[in-house]
C-alpha cells in the first residue's frame, strides 16, 4: 500500500506514479525496476502498468483480440479460461496455487441446525467433488481433504477426502430429525457452475438447494457460504487459513462457541517452536477439522490468468501477484508511417 512514488523498502520495483491502498487508488500505477534491488539474479526486466479503470470484460477483450495494449488479466473465471485457450494473442497460464475453496456452515443464526455433526457430514457426504471440479470448475481444481493443499507444509497423505455416498447421507439426515431440507447457499457469480454441479448431487440425498449469488451472506437467513481463501504464507497454513475460518477471531468463522479440541490444538501449535513438531501438529488439526465436518470441504481452486503472447509470467503459489519474473519477449511493432 503506497500513497506517493519511492523507492519503499528494498523490493524490486519502484512506484514512479500513482496511489495504491486499501481506500484510495488511482487510475493508473507504475511501477520500473529498482535499479539497487539487491538480488541481480532477480532484478526486474519490464516497467509494469496497472490499469485501475478498465473493466475485467473490457481487459480480456483486449488480451485476446489485440497485441500490447493489455498484457495479463488475472483471477479468470473457469468460463473466461476457455475463451482464452481459444485466442491466437493470448494464452492461459494455470497456477495450483495455494487455494481453498470450501462451504462455511451457519452456525451463528437463530434458526441454525449446523451445530449437529451429523448434518454437516450428510452435506459432505452428498457432494461428488470429482464431478464438481470437473463440470462446475471446467477441470481447473484439485480436489483436497481437508484445508491444506497437497505439497504444502502440513498435507496429510494419508487423509483421504470423503466420498460420495448419497444413501449414507441420507440415513445422517434422518438420524439427525432434519424437517426443514431446503439449502440456501451463498456464493459468487464465478461459482455458478460449481453450485449446480452441488445442486445435482444434493437433491440424490433429499436436499433442496436454493442458490443465493453474492460476494458474502446479508442477514442470517442462510445455510452454506462457498469461501474463496489463499494461502500466502510460505509455510504457514494455521496462521492464514485456520484462523480465518475456525479461530476466535477468524473472519469466516459463523459459530456460536469456540470449538474446545480445536482451540487446545491450536493453542499447542502456537507455542511449539520446533518445526518437525509444528508439521506433525497441523497435520493433526487438518484431520480434526476433517472428521468433525467443521466446513463443507471441497477442493483448491487453481489460479487462472491471460497473458499476451509476448509476455512471459510465472506466476506464484501464495497468489500473490510477483513480476520480478516476468519478461517481455516480443515488443510490439511501430505504426508505419505515411
Amino acid at each position: 500500500m503506497l500513497e506517493q512514488p519511492g523507492p519503499w523498502g528494498t523490493g524490486p520495483f519502484v512506484l514512479k506514479e500513482g496511489v495504491s491502498t486499501l481506500k484510495k487508488r488511482s487510475p493508473q500505477v507504475v511501477m520500473e525496476p529498482f535499479e539497487q534491488y539487491w538480488n541481480s539474479d532477480r532484478k526486474p526486466k519490464v516497467r509494469v502498468v496497472f490499469d485501475n479503470v478498465i473493466s475485467k470484460a473490457e481487459a480480456l477483450d483486449l488480451v485476446t483480440d489485440s497485441v500490447g495494449k493489455v498484457d495479463l488479466v488475472t483471477e479468470l473465471t473457469p468460463a473466461e479460461a476457455k475463451r482464452v485457450s481459444e485466442s491466437k494473442q493470448a494464452h492461459l497460464v494455470r497456477s495450483d496455487a495455494k487455494t481453498v475453496l470450501a462451504g462455511v456452515f451457519n452456525r451463528t443464526g437463530a434458526r441454525s441446525r449446523w451445530d449437529d455433526v451429523r448434518l454437516r457430514r450428510a452435506v459432505n457426504l452428498a457432494v461428488d467433488r470429482d464431478a464438481i471440479v470437473k463440470q462446475g470448475a471446467e477441470g481447473y481444481g484439485t480436489v483436497i481433504p481437508a484445508m491444506v493443499v497437497p505439497g504444502a507444509f502440513g498435507s496429510e497423505n494419508g487423509l483421504k477426502p470423503y466420498e460420495f455416498r448419497p444413501d449414507e447421507a441420507k440415513q445422517l439426515v434422518q438420524q439427525a430429525g432434519l424437517k426443514s431440507k431446503t439449502l440456501t447457499i451463498v456464493a459468487g457469480e464465478g461459482y455458478k457452475g460449481v453450485v449446480e454441479a452441488m445442486t445435482q448431487d444434493l437433491a440424490r440425498a433429499g436436499f433442496e438447494v436454493k442458490p443465493l449469488y453474492a460476494a458474502a451472506p446479508k442477514g442470517d437467513d442462510w445455510d452454506i457460504w462457498l469461501v474463496e481463501h489463499f494461502d500466502w504464507s510460505p509455510e504457514w497454513p494455521a496462521g492464514v487459513v485456520y484462523r480465518e475460518f475456525f479461530g476466535e477471531d477468524g473472519g469466516f468463522r459463523k459459530t456460536k462457541k469456540v470449538d474446545p479440541g480445536f482451540a487446545t490444538r491450536y493453542a499447542k501449535l502456537l507455542s511449539t517452536p520446533d518445526v518437525k513438531a509444528q508439521e506433525g501438529m497441523i497435520r493433526d488439526l487438518d484431520r480434526y477439522v476433517h472428521d468433525q465436518a467443521d466446513l463443507l470441504f471441497l477442493y483448491a481452486p487453481a489460479k487462472l490468468f491471460a497473458v499476451s503472447n509476448r509476455v512471459k509470467f510465472t506466476p506464484y503459489k501464495t497468489t500473490m501477484l510477483e513480476l520480478a519474473e516476468t519478461e517481455v519477449t516480443q515488443e510490439v511493432a511501430a505504426a508505419a508511417g505515411p
